[in-house]
């Protein structure tokens, strides 16, 4: 489907994208990181380990689009913290998991009332399920964009070093 060109790239969709994420993350800042002390990072680990046994270090990685160093990290520093554990793969030694603690999952439970209050007042007016299936669809597409453009970089770099 072909939309008309923006006028400005006021109206562009990234644009807009990267201004609301700007007020979520000062939003967060104030929300979480000061009262909580955990970091946007922290955050989207223990968001991604919320309802699993166990998550492969590598895949919080690839699911929160943050490097597996940092990732790492931050994981080290959840488990000071004592909110997160690590351990080794039963089936493959190699690959690091992470799980949340108890006191990793209360912390999310203390959390989670406080979220959803301010989930209902972000999507006042707006029909919560579509807006999240269409959210879904526009990360997928930009997902798929990125993988695209990631390849590409990658080829121009073998082509570059051969040349």
């Amino acid at each position: 489907m072909t939309s008309p060109k923006p006028s400005t790239f006021e109206d562009n969709v990234g644009v807009r994208i990267v201004r609301l994420a700007d007020v979520f993350t000062r939003l967060a800042k104030i929300g979480v990181e000061e009262p909580w002390g955990l970091r946007s990072t922290d955050l989207r680990i223990l968001n991604v380990l919320d309802g699993s046994e166990s998550v492969a270090i590598s895949e919080i990685a690839r699911r929160t689009h943050v490097d597996k160093a940092w990732i790492s990290r931050s994981v080290r520093e959840l488990e000071m913290k004592k909110l997160v554990e690590r351990r080794l793969d039963v089936e493959d030694s190699r690959l690091s998991l992470a799980a949340l603690t108890d006191a990793g999952k209360a912390l999310l439970e203390q959390m989670r009332p406080l979220a959803r209050a301010s989930e209902h007042r972000v999507l006042d007016g707006i029909d919560e399920k579509k807006f999240k299936q269409q959210l879904d669809k526009l990360l997928e597409n930009a997902e798929e964009i990125l993988g695209s453009a990631e390849a590409l970089k990658s080829r121009m770099a073998i082509v570059a070093k051969s040349s």
